[in-house]
């Protein structure tokens, strides 16, 4: 699960939101890839991931990418962020993964079917492919093995998978692992995998079989580099799907087809074979130029033909995108959400009715157009966002019913006071002695929020102290270290690992996962009735009845106001004249490169 940066590239003067608002593009419009629980809302007269076609303009090409910021990690068992999955997922093939325009259809991937959970959900069994192949210098049929090597590295301390506990310690021995031989994977043959579970979670482990994790990794080659600490196969990865990474006779990546801070290069995989794979692949090379200034990339983007942006829009340029060139703006809804983390542990806020007054006199209209407004900031009524299952389930657009500090986006003082007064205030105004610490971040249009939350909370007479740090600081040192006991904390944003709703919710409102350090229960919420509903949520199977269970837990952290939704994204991606960009829905509509063509 990955905490975003607060909004800013996304950011826009208000009076752009305005002209937004004033001139219709903006109006609330809705589709579907299925099924109600993908129903998400787009920006009408703008390119989407769930509007755009998916079949290649034309065959071959080179297309250029340009991003200001270097990968994170480019091995499939490390990667975890947007810019990182661009160039993992169109190189390797996980167990199952989405198409662009769905974030909670899987499609079996190296997988020939959907995963068959046993009615107890403590056992997944896989089928595999025939006739997937690892790139040169491999150069042979992936089997069962390497896909158990590839989930059982994730374990070993010098690959260090972010999430691997998080999805897949209900796998017997996992929890325990290091590296070696999981237990409860088993192999029977070369085209099947087993899981075997020591606890109910067959639904979330499979769901997480579309992770980057469990994409093939050949034992034999990469063992001697998973040796290293930190394990260095990165350098020297093989590829399953339509594109690699340039490399040598070797096998060898670093210095060829990824120089750190310049470039990467992918081109076509020979062992690749259409038949196997639903990806059209549609380009010849994709080539990835790292470095330079958000601004001058974009310009170069909006004025070039072959080009993509591979990061969000700066919103230098947002303005002139989506006034001049429209055709060339994507706007991808499912980018996550922001919400503000009002701790429930320690301070004024510990009172519930005080929480609801704070949600209640905010005028979260106003704090979204520094956002940007209804372009790319729609406003949340509560946690779990569009593209997630169980975002119906939990209400909608509008949210759950009868809850009153949420019927009023443009803010309400006399509801606030009201509530004040329930919390024991006869005058309307909080007159208690706690300072409220404010810890945002200092960058533009988080800081003008901060300063607008603020300024509601000394009009209800709360006493407050507001500090801007840098997004990291902001972070590491105060918002993620319950220690630092800050009151609230207005920049904090999710975004799931895969569309299910436990993945939203879980982690950041269970009471069992406030961590002394890289805390992302930014509330320290801790409701015991809520910590129950999710423990027994977690062992819950089927998409349907998990978004019932998932859905109707949102609607408990809304009730109790655990925290504060602000909005749910659209993010601004932009593409050259002469490209067809293809964005996916699940990956904040990140440009896929195996779906994309030139025109």
């Amino acid at each position: 699960m990955r905490w975003l940066r607060p909004i800013g590239a996304l950011a826009l003067v208000a009076a752009f939101g305005l002209l937004l608002a004033a001139c219709g593009s903006s109006s609330e419009s809705s589709s579907s890839s299925g099924s109600s629980e993908n129903s998400v809302p787009t920006v009408a007269g703008f390119k989407s991931p769930t509007n755009e076609s998916l079949s290649c303009a034309k065959k071959g090409g080179t297309l250029t990418s340009l991003q200001e910021n270097d990968f994170e990690h480019l091995d499939p068992g490390i990667a975890y962020y947007s810019t990182d999955y661009m160039v993992v997922f169109p190189t390797q093939r996980p167990l199952y993964s989405n198409k662009p325009n769905t974030a909670s259809e899987n499609s079996p991937d190296m997988a020939a079917a959907p995963p068959e959970i046993s009615s107890n959900n403590m056992e997944i069994k896989v089928k595999l492919k025939e006739g997937i192949h690892f790139s040169p210098p491999v150069n042979r049929e992936v089997t069962s093995e390497d896909v158990a090597y590839a989930i059982e590295r994730g374990a070993n301390p010098n690959v260090a998978n972010p999430y691997f506990q998080s999805y897949y310690s209900a796998i017997e021995g996992a929890e325990k692992a290091t590296g070696g031989p999981i237990p409860g994977i088993k192999t029977p043959n070369k085209h099947e995998i087993v899981f075997k579970l020591d606890k109910p979670q067959g639904q979330i482990v499979a769901d997480a079989l579309v992770l980057p994790l469990t994409a093939a990794v050949p034992k034999e080659y990469a063992e001697k580099f998973d040796k290293n600490k930190p394990s260095n196969y990165g350098s020297y990865q093989v590829a399953t799907g339509p594109y690699m990474l340039k490399n040598n006779a070797e096998g060898k990546v670093l210095g060829i087809g990824y120089i750190p801070g310049k470039s990467a290069t992918l081109v076509r995989n020979p062992n690749w074979r259409s038949s196997t794979d639903f990806r059209p692949a549609c380009l010849d090379e994709i080539n990835i130029k790292i470095g330079g200034t958000g601004t001058v990339l974009a310009e170069q983007v909006l004025n070039g033909s072959n080009y993509v942006l591979a990061e969000g829009v700066p919103s230098s340029v947002l303005k002139t995108a989506a006034t001049s060139h429209k055709e060339q703006l994507e706007l991808s809804p499912g980018g996550g959400q922001h919400y503000i983390g009002v701790n429930n542990k320690v301070g004024p806020f510990k009172n519930e009715d005080l929480r609801k007054a704070f949600w209640a006199v905010l005028n979260k209209e106003a704090l979204n157009k520094l956002a940007g407004g209804k372009l790319v900031a729609i406003n949340a009524t509560h946690f779990i966002y569009p593209t997630i299952s169980g975002f119906e389930q939990a209400g909608g657009l509008k949210g759950p019913s009868g809850v009153n500090y949420t019927e009023h986006p443009e803010g309400d003082s006399k509801l606030a006071e009201e509530y004040i007064q329930k919390a024991g205030y006869p005058s309307g105004k909080y007159t208690g002695n706690e300072t409220v610490s404010i810890v945002a971040a200092n960058g533009p249009p988080a800081k003008e929020r901060a300063e607008v939350i603020n300024e509601s909370l000394n009009k209800l007479g709360f006493k407050t102290k507001l500090s801007l740090e840098e997004t990291a600081t902001m972070y590491g040192k105060y918002c993620n270290v319950p220690k630092e006991e800050i009151t609230v904390c207005p920049s904090v944003g999710w975004i799931a690992d895969f569309a299910d709703p436990q993945t939203v919710l879980n982690i950041t409102f269970n009471g069992k996962y406030i961590n002394a350090t890289g805390n992302v229960n930014w509330s320290q919420a801790n409701n015991p009735e809520i910590n129950a509903a999710m423990e027994k949520a977690v062992t819950v199977s089927g998409t349907s009845a998990r978004a019932t269970a998932w859905g109707e837990i949102d609607k408990k952290i809304v009730e109790h106001a655990l925290a504060i939704p602000l909005e749910w994204d659209n993010q601004p991606n932009l593409q050259g004249t002469g490209v067809n960009g293809v964005g996916d829905l699940w990956n904040i509509g990140s440009w896929d490169y195996a779906w994309t063509s030139l025109k």
